[in-house]
């Protein structure tokens, strides 16, 4: 990447030379061609300062600051504001050939706005997601069948970790999407992390009838508590402070065990606060835990009628 840079910085720098030999070292007649000339080598030089001044900024804050989350947010917040700059010193150059422009407008702003309407629509995408700030890097999202987390909010397009598709539960696949930041005008943004940093999460239990189902209720939340007992103190101290932002109609993370009897089994559904990227290892710990319990007690039974009928069938084998 800084190789390409590099490259791209000494292209403009030949550009540069190469017009202001023509600039200085040729006679023009028409001073309008002097004019837009000038107009060229002042846009290239705006845009070579630019670059140098991204990229020294970029590398002292690689240099002094030291979480990864700040360095990316200071060097995403500089570069805009060195392109706002420059985009504002061209803007200054360029307004004053306003009649030549708005002449060359009028005939290709038609075929240029079909041509680039998926550019242009991205673009506005990236400009709505600086102001309205959705999401952050860094954030868990879901955008159509998209999950995964933030890694990079460009001009055009957002790059995100994906998580799911073919592995169970939140855990990554190892795959980079890059969704074009046009999806922020037509869909729907579903963040697992602003403002709440956590989601309930349940975990289905099956007994067969006759088992002792108020032992391993008691059983299944006593074993719950050392577990999720450390997200609930701070999942209710976060829906506080939104309740100072969002209209939020209760503070009740407390872990709950519900139960619907079935035809053949009865099931439990413990449900829970936890932290997103936790969650697969918080579900295995509390299955596995809970089974270990169920398994010292004799009057649980784990399973379905079906299913134990078909353990004790005599032609099993």
């Amino acid at each position: 990447m800084r190789v390409i840079r590099g490259l791209n910085t000494f292209i403009l720098l030949i550009l540069i030379l190469f017009i202001a030999y023509i600039r200085y070292r040729t006679e023009f007649y028409i001073v309008e061609d002097r004019a837009l000339l000038d107009a060229l080598l002042i846009s290239l030089i705006v845009i070579f300062l630019a670059s140098i001044i991204n990229s020294i900024t970029g590398s002292l804050i690689l240099r002094r600051v030291s979480t990864a989350r700040d360095r990316y947010t200071l060097r995403k917040t500089a570069s805009i504001l060195i392109t706002v700059l420059a985009l504002a010193s061209l803007s200054a150059i360029w307004f004053e050939r306003t009649s030549t422009l708005l002449i060359a407008y009028g005939i290709f702003s038609a075929g240029v706005a079909i041509a680039l309407q998926d550019f242009l629509r991205n673009i506005a995408g990236g400009i709505l997601l600086i102001i309205a700030r959705p999401f952050k890097a860094g954030d868990r999202i879901e955008v159509g069948d998209s999950v995964g987390d933030v890694l990079d909010i460009g001009s055009l397009s957002t790059t995100i970790m994906e998580i799911r598709e073919w592995v169970d539960a939140d855990q990554y696949t190892g795959r980079l999407i890059t969704i074009p930041n046009s999806f922020v005008l037509n869909q729907t943004i579903k963040n697992y992390t602003k403002d709440y940093s956590f989601i309930w999460d349940e975990v289905r239990i099956l007994l067969i009838y006759g088992s002792n189902w108020g032992k391993a209720r008691e059983i299944a939340l006593k074993v719950a508590d050392p577990v999720v007992g450390e997200f609930e103190d701070l999942a209710k101290r976060e829906l506080r402070q939104m309740g100072l932002k969002y209209f939020v109609t209760t503070y009740d993370v407390q872990t709950k065990l519900y139960m619907k009897l079935e035809e053949n089994w009865i099931e439990m559904r413990l449900r829970y606060v936890v932290e997103p990227r936790k969650r697969r290892a918080i579900s295995h710990l509390l299955i596995s835990s809970i089974l270990e319990a169920f398994e010292k007690e004799e009057d649980i039974m784990v399973g379905t009628a079906v299913g134990i009928d078909l353990m004790n069938s005599p032609n099993k084998g």
